[in-house]
């Protein structure tokens, strides 16, 4: 549009925060009265000659369609889309300082307290997601973002797909490989269709596994993987190794969210009534739910 915003309106740029195969992520700073704002910014790279404009501005444009509607403590905010002095577009999102959640799993530094807490939160945000119509498909540590006070958001909807819209009771299937292997549902690899928020609570169910243990419980939730394949023979008994280290509440609640298949899977409403999931303290910038300081590390 002839109104679009530019960038400078959101201050100068003074640090670099990595770079993506379709944009490279940025801080802005900008002065207000005595002191400073902080804006994550999300460059996208310039037009192959190989798309046409349509299809280019296609895919600028969608994710800000979508990410722009939510409004949600769990989800990152969307601010504007805006252009560069160069006319190269970039979104304009709320900076979360905290990092992401695959850093602070690395750091092998939280406590199961803090880990259950940053789960809750997720799950909290993927359902809002799911009641809004959009299913996120590339759920993982990587785009689970954490605040100074240590409340996670839910970032990047590249892949997202919008698979009910407002005027509609069902929805539709989600079609295409999206996401990253090992947070892939099975029925994403074996089906042209699947429905893409049933997909999201597998994807969510890994993420509670990386927390707790570390590590992947598998590379890819195919049968030719070892780890999934002894996964799947011993589902119906509930007696496989990789998840006999967990606690009962996780370990319990991972086979109702680790179910192959997708139509008896567990869904984000239901890990919310979860007797496991009811007892976490959420904090709220850092003050818990018996008004006692609850801090992340």
């Amino acid at each position: 549009r002839a109104d679009t915003a530019n960038l400078k309106e959101y201050g100068e740029c003074y640090r670099r925060l990595g770079e993506g195969s379709t944009a490279v992520v940025m801080i802005t700073r900008k002065l207000e009265g005595k002191g400073e704002k902080l804006y994550a910014i999300k460059q996208f790279r310039k037009r192959q000659r190989s798309e046409s404009e349509k299809d280019y501005m296609k895919k600028l444009t969608s994710e800000f369609c979508i990410s722009s509607t939510f409004s949600h403590p769990n989800v990152v905010e969307t601010i504007d889309l805006v252009l560069d002095d160069r006319k190269r577009y970039s979104t304009v999102m709320e900076y979360c300082p905290g990092g992401d959640l695959f850093g602070c799993i690395m750091a092998e530094c939280m406590t199961e307290r803090e880990k259950a807490c940053c789960f809750k939160q997720m799950i909290q945000g993927l359902a809002y997601l799911h009641s809004v119509g959009v299913a996120h498909r590339d759920i993982k540590p990587e785009n689970l973002l954490l605040t100074a006070d240590g409340t996670v958001k839910i970032t990047d909807f590249g892949v997202s797909d919008v698979f009910r819209f407002a005027w509609e009771s069902k929805g539709h299937k989600s079609r295409g490989l999206m996401g990253s292997e090992p947070y892939i549902a099975p029925e994403a690899f074996e089906n042209k269709e699947y429905w893409g928020a049933v997909a999201d609570v597998w994807s969510s169910g890994i993420v509670l596994y990386c927390l707790w243990m570390q590590g992947l419980i598998w590379h890819r939730a195919k049968k030719s993987d070892h780890a999934y394949a002894c996964y799947l023979r011993q589902y119906s008994t509930q007696q496989f190794e990789l998840l006999s280290k967990l606690p009962t509440g996780p370990r319990r609640l991972l086979y109702a969210i680790l179910d192959p298949n997708p139509s008896t899977r567990i869904s984000c409403q239901d890990i919310l009534n979860d007797p496991w999931v009811q007892s976490i303290d959420v904090c709220v910038h850092g003050i818990g739910a018996n008004n006692q300081p609850h801090h992340h590390i």
